[in-house]
């Protein structure tokens, strides 16, 4: 069940994913090309670079329907994080099963 904050904001529960790689690469930038091709439906996606782990944090907005309700989601990204890991966080945000989304961006 997802808790909610003070502003009304539904939060799911944290996930995180630690998988590190000192494969020099813009990994904002990855991120946002994963983003491209998975789109999340009704989702606003943050990426935040630097951050100590790699967590995927979203919620909902209370006040819309159910059936148009949008999504926020915040992805935050270590120095060091892997190209997988960002690509398994990508598809959490998206709901499309891992194995899709690590073959497309893999080939």
């Amino acid at each position: 069940m997802p808790r909610t904050n003070i502003s009304g904001v539904a939060l799911e529960p944290e996930r995180e994913v630690d998988e590190t790689s000192d494969e020099p690469f813009d990994r904002a930038a990855f991120a946002r090309f994963a983003l491209e091709l998975v789109r999340p439906p009704g989702t606003t996606v943050a990426i935040c670079e630097g951050a100590a782990r790699m967590r995927v944090v979203s919620g909902r907005l209370w006040g819309r329907s159910q059936e148009g309700a949008e999504r926020w989601a915040m992805l935050a990204i270590p120095h060091r994080a892997s190209r997988r890991a960002i690509a398994l966080a990508v598809a959490e945000l998206a709901r499309s099963p891992a194995p899709y989304v690590l073959d497309v961006l893999f080939s």
